[in-house]
């Protein structure tokens, strides 16, 4: 009798126990239930502006909230319930609304985090329970919201410089529309585009990206963010293989073509890529930045190209666009003034003798030609950006080596 009352006394004992972990989790869907009817009060408040009265109503909300989640911790850390897809539905509800509302987040910081992983952990007890039509809507309806403010965290930690933190927040809506069997992939895409722009953590875009591509989801931009991140990480052949597989699978993407250019041009390899940057020219009627390009590379002394002739009828033609483009002003001017120079160096370099005079009589003669050629333009530029100290020196030396002595003091005076 003895033994037969000691096991009825431990049953009691591990039934109470049972009941009492139950009677937790209630305990938080009740808290959880009065925080929600003092935060409903206080929202009707606010919108009659009677604001000191909502700000209590809150803070009653917040006293019972506080509360619940006192309650759903002990649930979901005892062993009789901490492995029931319910006790972790409430634990995802209480922490969801602490990360909701800014008026609770102290009570834990990382609520939103703790809410998505109670979320997710309902899945992998109970499939039973997940597919009760009820549960089902109510988790649904609770990971959308927490991708949403996923989102909107992410958007203030860009706001503030925090990129990092912007990076894990797109991140994090990513992944919890995967918990509903649903792909967000704008938002790992927004995550690429700050690690690669802003963080310039460029290996996380090669990830990310290829996290992308692996499911299938190709756009231009995961091409051309691969290429970008390659190319700032050195690998060349990375760089030029994305922007190819991204051209052929996306021929009319401007980005694209924008980045095969700058590829090409990084590398040295104009002369492979002038065909499509006249194309772009052809194209973009208004934009004078692809004649600008062409211009620059023909421009370029280094180049198997330089021509001067094509460079000027290429910045020629960024001003007939836009007849304030200021950096082909500068460079026309540039060009001319270096073709002045060189001409001053190699006559300063001859001899005293009569046939070396004549010889750099003539070669002064053109290089004043070309000083000429080069005012307007530089004069123009000063006009535009009167602040830059590069051109407002290359316009001292015009006008000195013009003998125009009295724009040239009148420069000096201005500054």
């Amino acid at each position: 009798m003895k033994k037969l009352t000691f096991l009825v006394v431990m049953l009691a004992f591990f039934a109470n126990v049972s009941m009492a972990q139950n009677k937790e989790r209630v305990n938080a869907f009740n808290y959880n239930k009065n925080a929600q009817g003092y935060i409903t009060t206080a929202e009707q408040l606010k919108k009659q502006n009677r604001a000191e009265k909502a700000a209590k109503q809150m803070g009653f909300a917040k006293i019972e909230l506080e509360k619940a989640k006192k309650s759903i911790d002990l649930a979901a850390e005892h062993e009789e319930t901490k492995n029931e897809a319910r006790t972790w539905h409430y634990y995802g509800i209480v922490y969801y609304k602490i990360a909701a509302y800014p008026e609770f987040n102290d009570l834990d910081p990382d609520a939103l985090d703790k809410s998505l992983e109670a979320f997710a952990k309902i899945l992998t007890l109970d499939m039973s329970y997940v597919n009760d039509k009820q549960n089902m809507f109510d988790i649904y309806q609770h990971i959308q919201s927490i991708t949403s403010n996923y989102f909107n965290k992410g958007a203030v930690a860009y706001e503030n410089g925090n990129y990092e933190e912007a990076i894990k927040c797109y991140m994090s809506a990513y992944i919890s529309m995967l918990i509903i069997g649903e792909q967000d992939n704008e938002a790992l895409l927004i995550a690429a585009q700050i690690a690669l722009y802003n963080a310039k953590e460029y290996e996380t875009v090669i990830e990310i990206c290829n996290q992308l591509l692996a499911t299938k989801s190709e756009s231009a931009k995961v091409y051309q963010y691969l290429a970008v991140a390659s190319g700032q990480l050195g690998k060349e052949d990375d760089m030029l293989k994305y922007i190819n597989e991204g051209r052929a699978k996306f021929p009319e993407d401007e980005n694209l073509i924008n980045e095969q250019i700058n590829a090409y041009l990084q590398l040295k390899r104009e002369a492979e890529i002038v065909d499509q940057i006249e194309a772009m020219a052809a194209k973009q009627t208004t934009n004078p930045v692809y004649y600008f390009i062409l211009g620059t590379i023909y421009g370029n002394q280094e180049s198997t190209l330089y021509n001067i002739d094509s460079a000027l009828g290429y910045y020629q033609k960024a001003l007939e666009i836009d007849p304030n483009h200021v950096d082909s002003y500068i460079n026309i001017g540039s060009m001319y003034i270096d073709k002045s120079a060189a001409l001053y160096n190699a006559a300063n370099e001859l001899g005293f003798d009569r046939e070396s005079q004549k010889k750099y009589d003539v070669m002064v003669a053109e290089a004043k030609s070309f000083d000429e050629k080069a005012l307007p333009y530089v004069e123009k530029a000063y006009e535009m950006v009167p602040d830059d100290a590069a051109i407002r020196q290359a316009l001292r030396t015009l006008y000195v080596r013009l003998k125009m002595m009295d724009k040239a003091k009148a420069l000096e005076t201005a500054e």
